[in-house]
């Protein structure tokens, strides 16, 4: 991951930041975030819609690949086990 422009630690939450500055420009501006571009900007708005795409689906398997590993491996995962929880125990 060495070509990547985040360190593999924090890659989530700086993309997390840039994504938030991206949709809150989109929410505030309307049709003149679009308008205001130029072709490369275009260009990249378009390819991170792709790669939003793209990563929903990846995202979906992960989940469910996961899912199914704890179901394997005998040990309930952390969301099963906060369902599981009884206080009154």
């Amino acid at each position: 991951m060495s070509n990547y422009p985040n360190m593999s630690y924090c890659m989530c939450e700086n993309t997390l930041l840039a994504l938030k500055q991206v949709l809150e420009a989109m929410e505030s501006e309307g049709p003149m975030f679009l308008k205001e571009m130029n072709r490369d900007e275009l260009r990249a708005y378009r390819s991170l819609f792709e790669y939003c795409e793209s990563f929903l689906t990846m995202a979906e398997e992960l989940d469910e690949e996961a899912e199914r590993e704890s179901e394997y491996d005998g040990q309930p995962d952390e969301a099963q086990e906060w369902a599981d929880f009884d206080p009154d125990c």
